[in-house]
């Protein structure tokens, strides 16, 4: 009897090895199942955030073409995430000196563009003529610019200047029409 106790003991003794094994593996599936939702989660974040500012740029383009400044500057002083995504900075000019004040069309604005070497700053407007040095400046904005070029522009030329084919940093190349 002993013997037969002795052995219902091993048998009883290696039945909870093996659930603790199974119960050890089945708690690693489960970890690994949710380290895998939360890495999802946090990608889908991610995207959703890139998503989002892929928008904004996108928009940017479209109002750009459609020589609609105005609509990024309202953008951007209703959505810091916007003014923050954008290439550009674009602030509507207080003063008009010109008589197409009331045409939006020529309405002056001035444009900051993100430089992308930090430091190094040119200014000009669209019509190339050189804006004095007194409108360099290295400043921190919320756009976190270190330099800038800026230029004072229209919504005329914006529309009219946006085409042409352009060499991106990658080497290919983009033609907008």
């Amino acid at each position: 009897m002993t013997e037969e106790k002795a052995k219902k003991a091993a048998e009883l003794a290696e039945k909870e090895l093996q659930e603790e094994e199974e119960e050890k593996q089945i708690r690693i599936i489960k970890k690994a199942i949710k380290q895998t939702l939360e890495a999802i989660k946090g990608k889908e974040k991610s995207r959703d955030k890139l998503n989002k500012e892929i928008k904004t740029l996108k928009q940017d383009m479209d109002n750009i073409r459609d020589g609609r400044l105005d609509l990024i500057a309202e953008r951007q002083e209703k959505d810091k995430g916007a003014k923050k995504t954008s290439i550009i900075e674009v602030v509507r000019e207080k003063e008009v000196h010109h008589h197409h004040y009331h045409d939006r069309w020529f309405e002056p604005y001035k444009i900051y563009i993100k430089d992308e070497q930090p430091g190094w700053i040119t200014t000009t407007n669209i019509n190339s003529t050189f804006v004095g040095d007194s409108d360099c400046a290295l400043t921190v904005t919320d756009n976190n610019f270190v330099g800038y070029s800026q230029a004072n522009i229209n919504n005329s030329i914006s529309k009219d200047s946006w085409s042409g084919t352009y060499e991106l940093k990658d080497g290919s190349y983009i033609t907008l029409t």
